[in-house]
């Protein structure tokens, strides 16, 4: 079953499988490996021969002894310490998104995240993640990371923004800290977390800011109008339902709020394989 290939693949990353191989010169046996990991030998033999199944390492009988080795895949993208690493992306997913989505029938029904059938609070999520400095960078990783899924550059090359001599990246407490003075505000995965009312309310403070000529920059998944795609948008607004009071929007959508909100000339960069970028000035 697929979430039975999920769990496997989230419990041998939060584990360290990876690293621990990668940080062998050779293949290792399961003794080595269960001594290193702290796991038992049963358990970790079941998990590990599950990996090799799912092609994320590879097994080797050597005289009757299993050896165990990542798979380039897993070498690539798997290690914390790879230039290509995705690891604080799965470790986000593992340890925050995935175990509430057992509750998403009941997030259905309510129309609420998980945070606040849990704690009454819809905010609580991002509390949680900046009570602490380590909560916060662990954050913030993760966002890195899965920008290697996203394409960066060619998200941010939709627009020739030379003309923007100061530029603020939003992030953290924009709603109740007075903004920077900047020429361009950059909302980059920001909006898909909040209702409606809550994006225009954060729109329209940004529109106060800016300067005449000035712009906003909104980087997001966009729904087809029709709504029939993509699909890692539709599967992301699930996640948004699950943890946040937000969802993926199409682009008359976010037409709609940036217009209320005051914004005008609103153009859509194509660059993005997955987001893709809003330009909209004052």
């Amino acid at each position: 079953p697929r979430s039975c290939c999920i769990t496997v693949f989230f419990s041998a990353c939060e584990l360290n499988v990876f690293d621990v191989l990668a940080g062998s010169e050779v293949p290792l046996p399961l003794s080595a490996i269960s001594e290193l990991l702290g796991t038992s030998i049963r358990g970790t033999e079941i998990l590990l021969d599950a990996c090799v199944g799912l092609k994320l390492l590879e097994a080797d009988n050597q005289n009757g002894e299993v050896l165990y080795k990542n798979t380039e895949l897993a070498h690539r993208y798997l290690r914390k310490t790879s230039s290509k690493s995705l690891f604080s992306s799965i470790n986000h997913f593992s340890t925050k998104v995935y175990r509430k989505m057992d509750l998403l029938t009941d997030s259905v029904k309510q129309g609420i995240p998980v945070s606040k059938m849990q704690h009454g609070n819809p905010e609580d999520i991002f509390f949680n993640l900046y009570r602490s400095e380590e909560h916060i960078m662990e954050f913030i990783q993760f966002m890195d990371s899965s920008w290697f899924l996203y394409d960066q550059e060619a998200v941010i090359s939709a627009f020739d923004l030379s003309c923007f001599k100061i530029i603020c990246d939003l992030g953290g407490n924009f709603f109740k800290d007075p903004l920077p003075d900047a020429d361009l505000f950059i909302l980059s995965r920001i909006l898909h977390d909040w209702d409606d009312d809550t994006c225009l309310k954060l729109l329209k403070k940004i529109y106060m800011a800016c300067k005449p000529g000035g712009g906003i920059l909104i980087i997001e998944m966009i729904l087809n109008e029709d709504r029939t795609g993509p699909l890692i948008a539709h599967l992301n607004s699930i996640l948004m339902l699950a943890i946040t009071d937000g969802k993926e929007r199409t682009l008359s959508a976010f037409k709609t709020l940036l217009e209320t909100a005051g914004f005008k000339d609103i153009q859509l960069g194509t660059n993005g394989k997955i987001m893709e970028a809003i330009l909209a000035r004052k």
